[in-house]
């Protein structure tokens, strides 16, 4: 049957499985009439004679595959039969599996060698004829010889193909040409690896010859543009720097140059360049001695229409190649050199020759894209006049109900969908590639393009390649950049598109070059820079998004160097307008307070300029106190909301906004427990901390699992900041500590404040409902690793009261391996035993007593043993939780014993 691929090329003719009469005429003349019939337009009469091909086929398939090759070889065949023919012959070689062994190979092989021979001289003939008036069958015919070469020539037969082949190269006529290159792609496409060398530098001097310009004259753009197309294939080949070296002046690049150069046809140039692009994968710097007539190319398809996109695509593919291999080459040299530096690309002058093109055929794309916009944009506007005119009332209403809808949608991704991404990828992947490869000599390049197009119509278009220049050129090429973004953001005449626009390139600025290094250059005013974003954050969402990013990236930079702690001094002055200003822009509506504000990515802002602040610094922790008050309230306002009735949405929004106001709070009190302001900041977190914790303990009912987790963690920090202060909220915890709220991320927290209120005296009675809540949570499989890693953890924490606990405890630990062996589950097993290991590690840690000390170090002699034997999977990470188990065991034997001699020696001494 014709595969769905083939039959458009048919007229959609498929084989119908009918039951006829037997055939009365001959096999040659039945398939010339039968396949006449499957091509007409009667139904009924194309579909009895696909039946009867079905029938001719399932009879006698040597003599119907030879009386297809028969119509295939002759001329007066009509082109629709003769495609046909041909589909339905490669369909019945090729079934869609490997070449050796599918069922069409077999079906082939089974064939009588005559017949064999008999349909591949009428294949070869077929190309012999007038392929002009048949081209659509001619390529099917290619594919049929290909594929039959593809069976016979892995097992060394019809090894005359490729002579046949090379000989019709030298013939007058064109069309002979280019069905044989056509077969030679096809060849090269399936069986390369076959051939042999000699076979295949004869055929590559072929199809070089048909590429480039002709002594006797030049040959038809359908032979160039076949030989092209076989080329492609050879290039995936064959070794190609050898070739080069024994070829000399008939190299291929310049044969393909050559070729492209001399025609006006796109398909053509476009064949070209993808070539060009399979030998700059392989061997880039052979291009190097064509580089002139390359970039004249480049020029020249950079300008195409836009009906002819491809071509430019397929050229800027070519440079993106030349500048990765040079990438990857510079980056081997420098390691090579142990970090040295790399030398200057040897591309360096090409590249210089193509950045201009490729910047101005980036401003002319996006010229026509907006000028298709604004066409757009007449026409809805005419459509919706026609509707007012008709009397349409409601029009206008759904237009204002759509825009109060998007005020809470986040506008970032409005902003990414503005532009056409193809345009994006293409030109700026291209020249931010571009940028890595030249470093320095791509900024004044760029900055001209710039300077020359910022005064006009387009110049949000003319800033934005400079968001893609930013890695590779050094600081001090760099820094002009940021006076003239901030320029551009201080005009009040400037539209929002270009502030915005400008402000999210300031941003990448700060990304990728990095703030604490771009403000060292005596051109950048950090003071100016930072006064204009905290003005600029109470812009239009288009403007004050793009701020926020820049605003993170700048704290984020500071927080990345490592050189100096005391850096983060510059930003002092700023950080209260920074945290009042983004605090303002992220504020909740009262009417709809769980509705996510289009602004959210100020959070992200404020979480970086808290991490980075100077807690040491007076005023930082003073802005750092006022940041947690107004947090508290905007997490009070949610946390209302729970017993409230709410949508889907707002219930997702309000677990969105316990895990942002969360965050913040446990990072605010991360600092302060870091200050050394003892009045101002470690009191006020003790006197506000039993409001705050019965705050957090609230979203601990959250039924938003992260929302949980970060509250968890919030709490953890809050411990930590009082210290053992703690000890005295622990009521107030506990009433939230239950199986129903447990989850890994709380129980190490839980154990975090084990270990800051450690001996305690007060918080003795907290470790019973503790031990109790993680007794009843072990029955979850989920829970059961971090449960009982977490037996250690508290074991070290609160020593020797620990010991009470150890009789169950160690119960629970059989329990759990031989629960997880019944379970069978070989992941969860592992993460069991390993957390049985690190429990006897904490266990054997934290308890002092010899007794109970040695009936923990039998238990873990016991385990050993039965994981030894039941165990047949051994994990690296069980295997070193067990070594530091056992490690520990003898040192703390002898401290046992130790302690035990003592005992002895004090009990014998008592009763004399």
């Amino acid at each position: 049957q014709l595969r769905s691929e083939d039959r458009g090329t048919s007229g959609g003719v498929s084989f119908a499985p009918l039951s006829v009469e037997p055939l009365a005429l001959d096999m040659d003349q039945s398939i010339d009439i039968l396949l006449a019939n499957a091509c007409q337009g009667d139904d009924n009469l194309r579909s009895i004679a696909e039946g009867k091909l079905k029938q001719l086929h399932d009879l006698d398939l040597s003599n119907f595959l030879l009386g297809l090759s028969s119509q295939l070889s002759r001329e007066e065949t009509p082109e629709e039969s003769s495609i046909l023919a041909g589909i339905i012959l490669k369909n019945s070689l090729d079934s869609g599996e490997p070449a050796l062994d599918d069922l069409g190979s077999r079906k082939w092989l089974s064939l009588d060698p005559s017949i064999q021979s008999q349909i591949k001289e009428n294949l070869l003939l077929t190309l012999e004829s007038n392929c002009d008036s048949r081209r659509r069958s001619s390529k099917i015919i290619a594919k049929v010889i290909a594929w039959v070469a593809c069976i016979e020539i892995p097992r060394n037969q019809w090894e005359e193909l490729i002579g046949k082949l090379v000989g019709n190269m030298s013939m007058p006529s064109s069309s002979l040409k280019q069905a044989t290159l056509e077969v030679l792609e096809y060849v090269f496409e399936e069986i390369p690896y076959v051939l042999k060398e000699d076979q295949v530098d004869v055929v590559l001097a072929s199809v070089i010859n048909e590429v480039k310009m002709e002594e006797g004259g030049e040959p038809s753009s359908q032979v160039r543009l076949a030989a092209l197309k076989a080329l492609l294939n050879i290039l995936k080949f064959i070794e190609l720097a050898k070739l080069e070296e024994e070829s000399g002046s008939s190299s291929i690049v310049a044969a393909v140059c050559d070729g492209a150069s001399r025609s006006k046809e796109t398909k053509i140039k476009e064949a070209a360049f993808e070539c060009l692009v399979v030998v700059a994968s392989r061997y880039h710097t052979k291009l190097l001695p064509h580089m002139e007539i390359i970039v004249s190319l480049t020029v020249e398809a950079l300008k195409v229409k836009e009906d002819e996109e491809s071509l430019r695509v397929q050229c800027i593919e070519l440079w993106n190649t030349i500048c990765r291999k040079e990438i990857n080459c510079r980056e081997e040299e420098e390691e090579e050199e142990e970090g040295g530096g790399g030398g200057d690309s040897i591309f360096i002058g090409h590249l210089c020759s193509f950045v201009q093109p490729l910047l101005e055929a980036y401003l002319e794309k996006e010229k026509n894209l907006e000028k298709e916009k604004k066409e757009q944009e007449v026409i809805s506007m005419s459509v919706e006049e026609e509707g007012e005119e008709e009397g349409d009332d409601n029009l206008e209403d759904m237009d204002i109900s759509v825009s109060a809808e998007q005020e809470g949608v986040n506008l970032d991704d409005i902003w990414e969908q503005v532009e056409d991404e193809s345009v994006q990828d293409i030109f700026m992947t291209c020249l931010g590639l571009a940028t890595r490869t030249m470093k320095d000599k791509v900024v004044p390049l760029v900055m001209k393009f710039v300077h020359e197009n910022i005064n006009g119509p387009s110049r949000m278009m003319a800033i934005y390649p400079l968001g893609f220049i930013l890695e590779g050129p050094s600081v001090n090429q760099l820094a002009p950049v940021v006076p003239l973004l901030v320029r551009m953001m201080e005009d009040p005449q400037e539209g929002e598109g270009v502030r915005g626009r400008a402000a999210w390139i300031l941003g990448r600025v700060f990304e990728l070059v990095g703030a604490n290094r771009i403000i060292k250059n005596e051109v950048v005013d950090f003071p100016r820079i930072m006064t204009l974003l905290i003005k600029m954050s109470k812009d239009v969402p288009q403007v004050s998004i793009e701020v926020y990013g820049a605003i993170y990236f700048i704290a984020r930079g500071y927080r990345e160097d490592a050189k100096s702690t005391s850096k983060s001094s510059e930003l002092t002055p700023f950080v209260k307008p920074l945290i009042d200003a983004l605090l303002s822009a992220s504020e909740l509506v009262k009417e709809t307070p769980f509705r996510i504000p289009p602004c959210a990515s100020t959070y992200k802002a404020l979480s970086e300029i808290v991490r980075v602040s100077n807690i040491e610094e007076l005023e930082i922790s003073d802005a750092l106190i006022g940041l947690m008050s107004q947090i508290f309230r905007r997490l009070s306002t949610v946390v209302k909301g729970h017993g409230e009735a709410m949508s889907s949405d707002e219930r997702k929004n309000c677990g969105l906004l316990e895990v942002l106001h969360c965050g913040l709070l446990e990072l605010s009190m991360k600092q302060l427990g870091r200050s050394n302001f003892e009045v101002e900041a470690a009191f006020t977190l003790r006197d506000s901390a039993s409001c705050l914790l019965l705050l957090l303990c609230r979203v601990l009912t959250s039924d938003n699992p992260t929302a949980r987790d970060r509250v968890a963690l919030a709490i953890g920090a809050l411990a930590h900041a009082i210290g053992c202060h703690f000890g005295q909220h622990m009521p107030i915890l506990l009433q939230y500590f239950n199986v129903k709220r447990l989850s890994p991320v709380y129980i190490g927290v839980m154990c975090s404040i084990c270990h800051i209120l450690g001996k305690e005296e007060e918080v003795v009675p907290s470790w019973d409902h503790i031990m109790e809540v993680l007794y009843k949570g072990i029955q979850e499989l989920s829970l059961q690793p971090s449960i009982l890693s977490s037996f250690g953890e508290i074991a070290v924490a609160i020593g020797d009261k620990f010991e009470k606990y150890v009789p169950p405890v160690l119960e629970k630990l059989r329990e759990a391996e031989a629960a997880h062996l019944k379970l069978g589950d070989e992941d969860h097993g592992s993460k069991v035993r390993e957390s049985i290991f690190k429990a006897y590690h904490g266990m054997m840690e934290g308890i002092n007593d010899p007794k109970c000390g040695m009936k923990v170090g039998m238990a873990l002699y016991e385990f050993i043993e039965d994981d030894q034997s039941n165990t047949k999977r051994r994990d690296t990470s069980v295997a070193m939780a067990g070594v530091d188990a056992l490690s520990l065991l003898p040192m703390r034997v002898g401290a046992w014993s130790e302690r035990l001699i003592v005992l002895m020696k004090e009990g014998f001494i008592s009763r004399q």
